[in-house]
């Protein structure tokens, strides 16, 4: 290979490697890219949860920046919550089935008191 195409190739490469770095390092950049992941994390929620719903979709892509992480907020939370819920009806069956018997056994008792 002749020295300019070499010398060509190098600089071309440091070039993209700086602006590289540059845009690794850019607030703006990073902000940008933030944006467009929360933004796709969003479209993916309406795809997965409301089944591709073209108007839930259309809002999402109307949506500013600062509503779409609002959004994404909302939806980790009530995810979390279900995972509670869950675990709290558990316990709810448990306390209803013992509330179930104490009554049952007071009726027999109240039932065998009239008898006698």
């Amino acid at each position: 290979m002749k020295n300019t195409t070499r010398n060509i190739l190098l600089g071309v490469g440091a070039a993209v490697a700086i602006g590289a770095a540059y845009m690794v390092t850019s607030d703006k950049a990073m902000e940008k890219a933030e944006s467009m992941i929360n933004r796709k994390r969003a479209k993916y929620f309406v795809k997965d949860k409301l089944h591709g719903n073209e108007k839930a979709m259309k809002v999402v892509e109307n949506l500013s920046d600062e509503e779409v992480i609002n959004l994404l907020n909302v939806v980790d939370k009530v995810s979390n919550l279900r995972g509670n819920v869950t675990n709290y009806t558990h316990q709810l069956k448990d306390a209803t089935m013992e509330f179930t018997d104490l009554l049952s056994d007071k009726k027999d008792t109240l039932v065998d008191k009239v008898k006698k």
